[in-house]
């Protein structure tokens, strides 16, 4: 009889080994189990470190303005003495002189010219260089005698300036002062460096100084200790919660070094503070400046958790620390080339629910990258990315040569140790006074290789398939490219003034998935489009805004999941 129950017990246990095996197997394979922690996971809450708007105020009037009557009279000039011109401006120099020795020519040119070579010497980046026609007395048929100037920084009045900026934007602009030479591209550089100090926004101004040539900067600033926005939105399914709701907040130069400290929570409300929450965000990081030329450091720990509402039911948790330097390469109105270096400790894990778990993933991974923006001359904006990853062997990594009968990986075939490429591009323009064009793109490349479900590609975003719940459309690399149309104009409700902008969209998207399962489609592609509506209010703060919108599109994929229609809705507030 005893012998009878043990080979029932021992089938029974062989039973169930076989039924979490079977589960496991299912969860891992199938694309329908879906929305992970480290799926819905942003690649980083590092708040925005550089300002894109702004102005640099030259209050000084350039050159001299010619007495009355002299373009009556004529006058001849045998020579121009040219007292210190830059060489790196020979060209117009050689140009000014022929200009006035040419023959015949108004008196009143002498000063036109002299007001034409500092305009050019400003064009040429030269801004504080003065070009000065001085006191003499000029000849018919004889020589004259013009003096360039070559401008400096005088001082840089940072008197008004709130103390817990004062210091970081004196170091950031100390080096200007006496400087010979100096160009508006390294002005605008460190006074830009200044306004994106957190928590300021910089106001600047040249004025003449005490001494020829010499200016001096006045520096004033709008200055917020503690900002932070409330928002919510629809864009995870029903098994994580239709409505995530979100917070964050940042702490600007407290330490009066121009660092900022940050936080971030979201999540859907459901068991938010248990320990199987439906969907829950936690991150925090510090932005520390190092040195004057722009450089930041910063340091974020995420903790990011899922318990879908699903069989067969199941929990996820993603941890990640990531350490990245910041550089500005180029820093200027018009153009920013930004390079980062990263590197992401990540542990990703999935568990039945009181049950096995269904697979360990741990990785390390070097990053770089560069981005850019550009705002071009018609006021069209431009902005593109590019970043190289590297898995590593390193730091607790956890590799395919590691797991052997244990725990699986997150993906059949995939490793911690892999390569890809990212990319990303946007370009907006007006078409008219009217209607304006949004173009919005992002790629991934992973050379061939499956990934890890971490390092996946998702297609789905608010300007990418919006149409979609998130972490539904993936792969290991794939494309996504996204049109809008749009009007906009103001309204006015309750007394408040809005900015109201109808938009239509459409776009086209594949996911890739390498070596995939018999359940799994190797190429997904995606079609979708619909209409929208943002709205924005118009603040007189720089640091507080408010922003709604409100869309309804179709999705359409040819993997046998079915099409859908969506309404979305998302809302933020900033303070």
């Amino acid at each position: 009889m005893l012998q009878e129950s043990l080979k029932c017990f021992d089938g029974l246990s062989k039973f169930a080994i076989r039924r979490a095996a079977l589960l496991i197997s299912l969860v891992i394979a199938s694309p329908v189990f879906a929305q992970t922690a480290s799926e819905i996971t942003p690649e980083s809450f590092t708040p925005p470190l550089q300002r894109l708007d702004g102005a640099l105020a030259l209050s000084r009037q350039s050159g001299g303005q010619a007495p009355a009557g002299l373009e009556n009279i004529g006058i001849t000039i045998s020579a121009v003495d040219l007292t210190d011109p830059l060489p790196q401006m020979a060209d117009a120099n050689d140009a000014f002189v022929e200009r006035l020795t040419r023959g015949r020519i108004p008196a009143s040119e002498l000063f036109d010219a002299t007001s034409d070579l500092e305009a050019a010497y400003a064009e040429a980046g030269f801004v504080l260089t003065r070009v000065v026609l001085p006191q003499q007395t000029v000849r018919d048929g004889g020589r004259i005698r013009v003096v360039v100037v070559n401008g400096y920084i005088e001082a840089i009045d940072t008197q008004n300036l709130p103390p817990e900026v004062q210091k970081r934007v004196e170091r950031l602009t100390q080096g200007l002062i006496n400087r010979r030479g100096l160009t508006r591209t390294e002005l605008e550089r460190q006074l830009l460096l200044s306004g994106d100090v957190p928590g300021t926004a910089l106001r600047s101004g040249l004025t003449a100084g005490s001494a020829p040539g010499s200016t001096v900067i006045g520096l004033d600033a709008e200055y917020q200790r503690v900002t932070g926005f409330a928002g919510f939105g629809n864009p995870t399914g029903p098994e994580l919660g239709r409505l995530n709701l979100e917070l964050g907040g940042e702490l600007n130069s407290a330490l009066g070094q121009g660092e900022t400290f940050y936080g971030r929570i979201s999540g859907n409300y459901k068991g938010f503070f248990s320990g199987d929450p439906r969907s829950r965000i936690l991150a925090a990081g510090v932005v520390y400046p190092v040195g004057r030329s722009g450089t930041y450091v910063n340091i974020e720990a995420t903790s990011s958790d899922t318990t879908p509402d699903e069989v067969p039911a199941t929990r996820s948790d993603f941890d990640r620390l990531s350490l990245r330097l910041i550089h500005p390469l180029t820093r200027g109105r018009q153009l920013n080339v930004t390079g980062q270096l990263a590197v992401d400790m990540q542990k990703d894990d999935q568990s039945l629910l009181g049950g096995a778990q269904v697979y360990e993933d741990q990785l390390t991974i070097l990053r770089a990258g560069v981005s850019l923006t550009y705002l071009h001359m018609d006021q069209a904006f431009s902005s593109a990315s590019l970043f190289l990853s590297r898995g590593l062997d390193a730091l607790g990594a956890r590799t395919l040569a590691d797991v052997g009968a244990g725990t699986p990986l997150s993906r059949a075939g995939a490793d911690a140790i892999f390569t890809k490429l990212s990319g990303s591009l946007s370009h907006r323009r007006a078409l008219s006074e009217r209607i304006g064009l949004a173009v919005f793109g992002r790629f991934q490349s992973s050379f061939g290789d499956p990934l890890l479900t971490s390092e996946q590609f998702s297609l789905i975003g608010s300007q990418e398939v919006s149409t979609m719940d998130s972490g539904t459309l993936r792969g290991d690399g794939g494309w996504v490219l996204r049109s809008e149309v749009s009007t906009s104009y103001p309204i006015s409700v309750a007394g408040r003034n809005f900015q109201i902008s109808p938009y239509l969209f459409a776009g086209a998207g594949q996911a890739i998935l390498e070596n995939p399962t018999v359940l799994e489609q190797a190429r997904t592609k995606a079609v979708f489009y619909g209409i929208g509506m943002d709205l924005f209010s118009n603040t007189n703060s720089l640091f507080r805004s408010s922003s709604l919108r409100i869309e309804y599109g179709r999705g359409e994929r040819d993997d046998g999941i079915p099409d859908e229609n969506r309404f979305s809705i998302s809302g933020s507030v900033r303070f």
